[in-house]
């Protein structure tokens, strides 16, 4: 009994030599430890959920995206459907220039949405030469075509604009103690960051909250933009997705302080993105 005794003295210090200080654990560090391990543990759990659920959401964001493009591809689908049961139109008026004349008088244009809106059917004005269609999309009531924008921008975006609307900003000679509006400015242009990092003060408005993005300095509510008066209202690619855009622009002008003025920016001067509603 007296050797086994000796015997495991000797071990405890060949061990207490051979090993570092911090592998012995006395009992009132014992708990610290234990639970330090279990902290990490945890964190290392934490964060192996963390991804996972990251990668859940991305998932379930991608397939939301394919559910709504499915849904918008399905709805022009029908609308398409629904108008070859239909007689073709016998008269059409410009909706620029009122112009109203027989259908088989106006050159057409034809070819299909690239961002799931069917066969688009233009129609060239023999009086004022603008290109307008399609027609089913000039049906659309005020609500619906914003409906319809908002399920767009939830899937679709618009390609990086500041360069261009840059240069529509800069066309105006501003000044920095004016006031300035990008109408129509969308999330997809770092313009109004710029511009305003810069001193100048501009704001956007995008009346669709899908494109409007968190930017703060962008205004969603016409309500809130009928409290405003700007020097200038600038904007790029735009004019192209006005309905009316004799009555719109008028509106527009309606923002202006006395003396303001407005630049607008749009390829369409020749016949260009003919593949989008």
């Amino acid at each position: 009994m007296l050797i086994i005794k000796v015997l495991k003295k000797v071990r405890g210090r060949i061990q207490r030599l051979l090993l570092p200080p911090e592998m012995f654990l006395s009992p009132s560090n014992m708990d610290a430890h234990t639970e330090a391990h279990t902290e990490a543990i945890a964190a290392a759990h934490t964060e192996v959920i963390a991804a996972k659920l990251h990668e859940i959401a991305a998932a379930n964001l991608v397939h939301q995206r394919e559910l709504l493009q499915h849904q918008i591809s399905t709805r022009w689908d029908l609308v398409d459907f629904i108008e070859r049961q239909q007689a073709p139109v016998s008269s059409i008026t410009c909706p620029l220039c009122d112009h109203h004349a027989a259908a088989d008088t106006f050159k057409t244009y034809e070819s299909h949405c690239i961002f799931e809106g069917g066969k688009l059917l233009r129609y060239q004005c023999a009086n004022c030469d603008v290109i307008f269609g399609p027609q089913k999309m000039l049906d659309l009531s005020p609500s619906e075509l914003s409906k319809d924008y908002t399920w767009h921008y939830k899937v679709f975006s618009e390609g990086d604009s500041t360069e261009a609307e840059m240069r529509a900003f800069f066309a105006m000679n501003p000044t920095k103690e004016g006031l300035y509006l990008n109408w129509g400015a969308g999330c997809w242009s770092q313009t109004i960051g710029l511009l305003r990092s810069e001193g100048w003060n501009v704001y956007g408005y995008e009346p669709h909250s899908s494109a409007a993005g968190q930017n703060q300095h962008i205004i969603s509510s016409k309500e809130d933009l009928k409290k405003m008066r700007f020097n200038g209202i600038f904007s790029n690619n735009l004019l192209e997705h006005l309905r009316y855009p004799v009555a719109e622009l008028a509106e527009m002008s309606s923002f202006l302080q006395d003396g303001g003025i407005m630049s607008h920016a749009t390829p369409c001067f020749e016949y260009l993105y003919e593949y989008t509603r």
